[in-house]
């Protein structure tokens, strides 16, 4: 874990996820393009 929280105009981190059809999406994928994070809870979708 970082020491310290992210601040406007950090890089974030790598992380990866796995997506709706079960695919692993890494943050990195996408670095260089516009990316938006959606998170569903499945107790609440």
């Amino acid at each position: 874990m970082p020491d310290r929280a992210l601040q406007p105009g950090d890089r974030a981190p790598d992380f990866e996820l796995e997506d709706t059809r079960g695919r692993t999406v890494r943050l990195s994928d996408y670095r260089g393009e516009a990316a938006v994070l959606v998170v569903l809870l499945r107790g609440f979708a």
